[in-house]
């Protein structure tokens, strides 16, 4: 728990030392993230989208901040601080209720099972502001996403507009609500687990664009439709895929390149160098929703494996699948 306290944290604050690139960072979004969305589901998704734009934009600027500060060892900027009440504010409000963690204290003593909270995206929770007071003080920074594979830096599930969306840079996420199912009872190979396991994600880029358009449409799978994002209902289970990807270039080698332009999507490949990579199929419930919307998520491992592979020929530029 400190751990992930303290990780959030100082993303908060290398985020707001590069707020001033905010303005050119949503000039600069492709064409269809500027237009306005026709449906709140489109909407949705667009800020899901927007979001992992700009988080790649800061990705450049911060590391061009980096090389200026080696290149002149000039700069003296004081970083900001969180204070300490607000660290314990912020450790409480991601501290799940005493009753859901006695209530699955055994289940929470098995292998690969968690739980965690999950906070609805809002103006506290964009990337260039941070603030505790107000309608904030039920928020936590970076509180909307979260990743169910340890040490990962690409999140695999975001509250937004009162939906759970399942999107990942570089990935395939498929949902589905099975209904009152105890995840306890779930194992590879029953009905259904079987159907998703089975889902053979393709391995090369052409054939996962197009299984990623197949599931944002919705993708049956013996009589279930998974898809990317599921309405938010307590004690239903939920199933996730996540495939997310490995990619098999040499990005050390490509990013290291003195002509590849600032806004090169190759750029956005260099958080696969220390993400963690895997084929994982989760079960999770929504236990808890509170009077501001924050949920408690319980979650279980199904099954795991390696990802599958996708490199791009050399004489191609690298691109997201979604």
């Amino acid at each position: 728990m400190k751990r992930y306290l303290y990780g959030l944290l100082t993303g908060v604050v290398l985020q707001i030392v590069f707020a001033g690139v905010c303005a050119a960072q949503i000039a600069s979004l492709p064409p269809n993230l500027r237009r306005a969305a026709s449906n709140p589901d489109q909407d949705a998704y667009r800020q899901v989208q927007i979001q992992r734009s700009m988080e790649a934009q800061q990705r450049v600027a911060m590391r061009q901040a980096e090389q200026e500060a080696r290149d002149s060892a000039k700069i003296r900027e004081v970083m900001p601080s969180v204070s300490a009440a607000d660290i314990k504010r912020i450790e409480q409000l991601l501290t799940p209720h005493p009753d859901d963690m006695q209530r699955y204290k055994a289940f929470l003593s098995l292998d690969r099972t968690g739980i965690f909270k999950l906070f609805p995206q809002s103006i506290c929770d964009e990337a260039r502001i941070l603030r505790v007071d107000g309608e904030c003080a039920n928020s936590v920074p970076g509180g909307s996403r979260y990743s169910f594979r340890a040490g990962s830096k690409t999140p695999d599930i975001h509250y937004v507009n009162d939906r759970l969306w399942t999107k990942g840079f570089f990935a395939l996420h498929l949902v589905a609500n099975i209904g009152d199912v105890s995840i306890e009872s779930l194992a590879p190979g029953d009905k259904f687990i079987k159907p998703l396991s089975d889902f053979v994600p393709g391995t090369d880029y052409d054939q996962a664009r197009s299984q990623s358009d197949d599931i944002e449409n919705g993708l049956a799978l013996s009589g279930t439709t998974f898809t990317d994002n599921a309405e938010i209902r307590t004690d239903s289970t939920y199933l996730l895929r996540i495939v997310a990807y490995k990619n098999g270039n040499n990005l050390q080698r490509r990013l290291a390149k003195a002509a590849i332009a600032l806004d090169d999507p190759i750029r956005n490949f260099e958080i696969l160098l220390t993400d963690n990579r895997l084929d994982l199929i989760i079960a999770f419930r929504v236990i808890r929703r509170d009077d501001h919307n924050n949920l408690t998520i319980l979650w279980r491992e199904i099954s795991r494996k390696k990802p599958p592979v996708i490199t791009f020929p050399e004489d191609h530029g690298l691109a997201d699948i979604n």
